[in-house]
Formats: structure tokens, C-alpha cells, sequence
């Protein structure tokens, strides 16, 4: 395909966005209602997963999920044109290092787009949840794409030593996108495994995204431990309690969303304690946990033994990492406060006599007094 192409008189192919062997991503221009486009060319061995995808999702219509404007087909190829969105793909934000906030945050924005599209009367899974279906756009929206696509068999089989099976994908003989228990548990285990990703820390000479040999999960020293736990329920399949929904993950998320407290840096530097990032001479992050969560989630040591073996924090940094205490004190609404106006701010407070002010009273009175009888004498003498 060559930029420069116009296709059916209307979309203006201009640059390469992603190129790979199953489909070529292009930035467009729709010439007739002038905005900008993505269009997509699929590979002509994949062109029919693509049109039951778009016949499965060409009503979708969700703040957290990519839109689709048209579907044009010509004798030799077939083009999805979709919304397009200026932002960041996920490979950019694992290199940014984002904040904890923003990374919680990723993952509710995902489990909200999950939740619409498998809710009736829509009723489709994703299927296909990896680094390749996220975006980010410059307001810090998250938009999921890809949905009802067949499944990245050789990324989750990768990542299926993290706390996998030996099977990797529930019901993969259905056609793709079909709602099933076990595909929706498996895309919650997807956004487990992204939301791992831009938590983990990594060693030296290793890939980001790139899963541990060992297979055990190992977080960055600036998660609070409810995090990690949160995280290790929705990947570790033999986990207690294993996170298999996305509306559970969805509220364990907002939860600590709604926990985390930003703190100064010079209180984290005065504790003597920095993140790995800051040791190595990186910027620190914009937001840094208090670890005061008001949360109630298993410790690590709930783990049986045979997830332990898969979930372990860093043995480099185990004796590094900061105390967590629980948050036994209710916070204070502010809002629930009754405030009190002027006029009961002056009833309660106490009268106090000024004692100059009388003495300068009296004076004036016995004066005022002083005078009139001088002169009333006067008055009386003058009169004899």
C-alpha cells in the first residue's frame, strides 16, 4: 500500500502508523468531513476475523473504546477506518515510568470498556487484550481496541508462566469475542498482566514487558503492598482469591484509586528512602504513595504455597521495602463538618470590659457634668 493513495474518493492514506505481517496501520484524512482517521489494512488471510469483528462491534460507542467510522472493501483489499487517536501506545508508557495514580487509573479505564462491551445487549469479550490494544490520548484517556479479534496465542503463552495453567485461553475453539465465564476471566487476567508490566521491577539488560524467567512477579519499591496484592489476584490462577471479573478488579482498583495519598519527596528522602528509579539518577515520580491504604486485603503470607512460588517480592530489594501500617483512624470529612457563621463566632466568644475606655467615659461625663454646674452657678450668682 502507498501513502498518497485516496481511498474511494475520500480517505487520504498520509503516513505509517504500525506495520507488522497481519495488518498495516495508516493515518488518514476523511476528505469529505475533514478530520483525521486511522484506517487499517488486515492481511488478506485475517480479512474475515475482521469483518465479524467490525459486525460485532460496529455499535459500540464508549469514551474508553475506539470508535469505527467505516468499512470499505475492493477487490483486493479490505479497510477499517476508525477513529484516530493522538496519544501514547503502551510500549511508550512502560519507558515513561508513569505515576502510581495514573497506572491505577489505566486499569479502570480498561475494566470499564471491558465491562461495556460484555454487558447487554452487546455481550462481547476482548479476547485479544495486549500492549497492542492500548492507547493513551493526550488528555489521559485510555482507549482499548482490537476487540473480537482472534487471540495473540504466542503473548499470552509467553506470559502464561506468570502464575498461568497449562491451559493459556479458556474456550478457544468459540468464534472470537463470543461471552463466555472463562474468556472474561481471562481478560481480567489481560489487564492483570498490562497493569504487572508498568509495575514490575526490571534487571538490569531485560526487556520491558518482557515476563521473568523464574516466573515470579516482583514489583517496583514504591508499590504499596495492597497494589501488589491486587495485582497478583488477577494474574496468579492458583491465588486464594483469584480476581477472575472485571467488575471485582474494577472496585479492588478504585478502592486504592481513592486510597492513594500523595506525599511530599523530601518526607520519603528524610525516611531514607528513595525508589530504584531516583537511585539510578531518574526523574522520580510525580506522585508518590503515603502507603496508608484504608483497605483490607490478604498479606502476601495468605498465599498457599504453590502460588508463593510464582508471587515473591524482590529478593534485591525485600529488606528496602517501606512499612505499610494499617489506617486505623477515619478520616475526617470536611464536608461533614458543620461550620459555624460569624454571628455564632461572636455569640460564643466572652465580652471582656476594656477598663481605658470606661475611665475615659467617666471623665468626659464628670467634664460635661463640671461645666454645666459652673455655669448654672454663674448663672444663679449673676442673677442676685
Amino acid at each position: 500500500m502507498v501513502t498518497g493513495r485516496v481511498i474511494q474518493g475520500r480517505y487520504l492514506l498520509q503516513r505509517v502508523v504500525v506495520q507488522d505481517s497481519n495488518c498495516a496501520v495508516y493515518q488518514g484524512f476523511d476528505q469529505v468531513l475533514q478530520r483525521a482517521v486511522a484506517v487499517k489494512v488486515p492481511s488478506a488471510e485475517i480479512v474475515p476475523a475482521y469483518r465479524a469483528s467490525v459486525r460485532a462491534t460496529s455499535q459500540f460507542a464508549h469514551p474508553n473504546i475506539i470508535g469505527t467510522y467505516d468499512l470499505v472493501a475492493d477487490p483486493d483489499h479490505l479497510y477499517l477506518v476508525q477513529e484516530f487517536v493522538d496519544g501514547d501506545n503502551f510500549q511508550t508508557l512502560l519507558h515513561a515510568q508513569m505515576p502510581l495514580q495514573q497506572v491505577v487509573d489505566l486499569g479502570v479505564q480498561i475494566c470499564q470498556a471491558l465491562l461495556f462491551a460484555s454487558s447487554p445487549p452487546r455481550k462481547v469479550c476482548h479476547g485479544d487484550l495486549t500492549p497492542s490494544a492500548i492507547l493513551r490520548d493526550r488528555r489521559g484517556l485510555v482507549r482499548v481496541n482490537n476487540f473480537a479479534l482472534p487471540s495473540d496465542m504466542q503473548y499470552f503463552t509467553v506470559w502464561n508462566r506468570l502464575g498461568g495453567t497449562e491451559q493459556v485461553l479458556a474456550d478457544h475453539h468459540l468464534p472470537s469475542g463470543q461471552v463466555t465465564a472463562g474468556r472474561q476471566a481471562d481478560d481480567t487476567r489481560a489487564v492483570g498482566l498490562l497493569l504487572y508490566q508498568l509495575l514490575t521491577s526490571r534487571a538490569t539488560g531485560t526487556t520491558p514487558g518482557e515476563p521473568p524467567a523464574d516466573g515470579r512477579m516482583r514489583f517496583m519499591r514504591n508499590v504499596p503492598a495492597e497494589l501488589c496484592e491486587v495485582v497478583a489476584r488477577a494474574v496468579i490462577h492458583q491465588h486464594p482469591q483469584y480476581i477472575s471479573s472485571a467488575d471485582t478488579l474494577l472496585a479492588e482498583l478504585r478502592t486504592i484509586s481513592d486510597a492513594l495519598e500523595p506525599a511530599p519527596v523530601e518526607v520519603a528522602v528524610a525516611a531514607g528512602y528513595q525508589t530504584e528509579e531516583v537511585a539510578r539518577g531518574a526523574q522520580p515520580f510525580s506522585a508518590v504513595p503515603s502507603g496508608r491504604l484504608a483497605i483490607s486485603t490478604p498479606t502476601r503470607e495468605a498465599v498457599t504455597e504453590s502460588a508463593a512460588t510464582a508471587y515473591a517480592p524482590d529478593p534485591r530489594t525485600a529488606n528496602m521495602l517501606p512499612d505499610f501500617p494499617p489506617s486505623s483512624a477515619t478520616p475526617v470529612d470536611w464536608a461533614g463538618v458543620p461550620q459555624r457563621g460569624y454571628a455564632q463566632e461572636m455569640e460564643a466568644k466572652p465580652q471582656h470590659v476594656n477598663v481605658l475606655v470606661l475611665l475615659g467615659i467617666g471623665i468626659v461625663l464628670f467634664a460635661l457634668f463640671f461645666v454645666i454646674g459652673l455655669f448654672l452657678a454663674h448663672a444663679l450668682l449673676g442673677a442676685r
